[in-house]
């Protein structure tokens, strides 16, 4: 009912300031997101495109997208990335857009150990669409929040000063890597960019919480493993820590890789409460590589929340190995 979307959506924006960013649940598919270091891990050009559908069960859903591209050059040891994300909810009640330049520089030691480090630059962009709230004053007990005339009862809540903002925001991250294992931290939203609607806001909120995400993952190869090629079999467990303010989550979970097959099981816990179980299934071939997930709401919005839905896709041009790649970032790609 309309009524429920704009209700949500007076929910929304009520806890804006101290909402969550949204974070795929194919994290390692949208890397840039998440930590500028990877930029250029694909050892070529990397294209991706993300999609992501939450609680369509509900009325009012949420919905994710997001497109990147990353470079690596060797010449200088350096990787360069461009990312878009778009996120609609409530049916577009309120939208947020991301805009980021990720740069990275990276060293190798004799040993095989990668350390890279990253910094981002972009903006912030979120927008209310004020026109669909309803408040408790405009519901007339007989005819709803619509007049007999079709027109929607005054409200004495005062609108809001702004209904976009635009800001600057930068971020930085680091990773350590070798063949057996990874472990990472991004840093996002490092100015704090004040999203906040209402002029009066400005100067007693300090602005977007910084957003924290710590990753780690190691592989465990099945079977024979020659020189210069990845075995045909691993496991591949990983971790990923994100808070945000007193928001947070922990995904926890394995890839298995069977050729060029891979399976995902994981667990999503957010801080407090038990949130999905995530299935995954993909395929990836070296320089293509396509995957679709479920998430199954296992939180007290039940299964008729509709759970969530996600595709990702990624092809890697001019890589400079073939592909043979065997390292533990090799989920990034």
């Amino acid at each position: 009912m309309r009524l429920n979307i704009l209700i949500l959506g007076f929910i929304l924006f009520s806890f804006v300031a101290n909402s969550q960013d949204p974070v795929f649940s194919q994290f390692y598919a949208h890397p840039l997101e998440l930590n500028p270091a990877l930029a250029g891990n694909s050892g070529g050009t990397r294209f991706g495109i993300n999609y992501r559908n939450q609680f369509s069960g509900l009325p009012s859903n949420y919905t994710t997208y997001a497109i990147s591209a990353d470079q690596y050059f060797p010449g200088i040891r350096s990787g360069v990335g461009i990312s878009v994300m778009a996120d609609e909810a409530g049916q577009g009640i309120y939208r947020t857009y991301n805009g980021e330049l990720s740069y990275t520089y990276g060293v190798e030691f004799r040993n095989g150990t990668k350390v890279k480090m990253g910094l981002q630059a972009g903006f912030i962009s979120v927008t209310l669409d004020y026109d669909k709230f309803i408040f408790m004053d405009q519901i007339d007990p007989i005819h709803g929040p619509i007049s007999p005339g079709g027109i929607p009862y005054p409200t004495a809540e005062a609108p809001p000063d702004f209904r976009n903002r635009t800001l600057f925001d930068m971020g930085a991250g680091g990773l350590l890597s070798n063949d057996k294992f990874y472990v990472g931290i991004g840093l996002k939203h490092l100015n704090r960019p004040d999203i906040n609607f209402y002029a009066a806001e400005n100067n007693t909120k300090k602005g977007l919480s910084m957003r924290i995400s710590a990753m780690a993952g190691f592989r465990i190869p099945i079977g024979d493993i020659r020189y210069g090629h990845r075995s045909e079999m691993a496991i591949i467990p990983n971790l990923l820590i994100v808070k945000q303010a007193n928001l947070g989550q922990i995904n926890a979970g394995a890839l298995l890789e069977i050729k060029a097959l891979q399976f995902g099981l994981y667990y999503r816990n957010g801080f407090l409460n038990p949130d999905a179980i995530i299935l995954s299934v993909g395929y990836n071939s070296g320089q293509f590589k396509v995957a679709y997930s479920y998430d199954a709401t296992i939180s007290k919005l039940g299964i008729n929340s509709g759970g969530a839905h996600e595709l990702s896709l990624s092809y890697v041009l001019f890589q400079d190995d073939g592909g043979k790649y065997h390292d533990c970032t090799k989920i990034f790609r």
